[in-house]
């Protein structure tokens, strides 16, 4: 006949309970490192001085009240005087393909500049070539106002009206100089 188990009161045999006793015999206790845990680092504000200086060094370029570009009909096309007077027909062509591309859809005036300013020094950081800048048709307000900014600052070899890929009438494919 077995022996029946005695279970005590927390639910475990007392053969479970010796041979528990047993196995951790000549156990010794953690010793503890009394290490207290380490915060991570904060991140550094940026002060806003220091933004705003960036910021008004890239819309540097950008006056509102100049008016140097005037659209003759559907597609815009402008290239920088002393430039490749074959340029316009390549972008148009789409011999150039963007590396990167702005959407102004639903920006004010005044955030459409900021962001094309950023994207223009983005642009020479990277040694990017070539950007595509949707304006959009809609009320045609950001359609006259980006190609006057553009033809304003240095890094703008050409631009040209995209190809339908890129959006058509409602986009900008820009040509820029890269600093060697």
């Amino acid at each position: 006949m077995q022996k029946k188990a005695i279970v005590t009161s927390t639910g475990i045999s007392a053969e479970d309970s010796q041979l528990f006793r047993e196995s951790i015999t000549g156990a010794q206790p953690i010793a503890q490192d009394k290490i207290p845990p380490v915060a991570a680092p904060r991140k550094k504000k940026r002060r806003t001085d220091v933004l705003s200086k960036q910021l008004d060094e890239n819309l540097f370029w950008f006056s509102d009240e100049f008016e140097g570009y005037v659209a003759d009909g559907a597609c815009l096309s402008w290239i920088q005087n002393g430039d490749d007077p074959h340029l316009a027909g390549r972008l148009r062509r789409g011999e150039f393909q963007p590396q990167v591309v702005l959407d102004l859809h639903g920006m004010t005036t005044q955030q459409a500049k900021t962001e094309l300013a950023g994207l223009l020094a983005y642009c020479e950081k990277q040694q990017f070539n070539c950007a595509c800048v949707v304006h959009g048709k809609g009320l045609g307000i950001l359609a006259k106002k980006v190609p006057n900014w553009l033809i304003q600052h240095p890094n703008v070899r050409a631009f040209h009206t995209a190809p339908k890929s890129w959006g058509k009438h409602g986009a900008l494919i820009l040509l820029l100089k890269i600093a060697s």
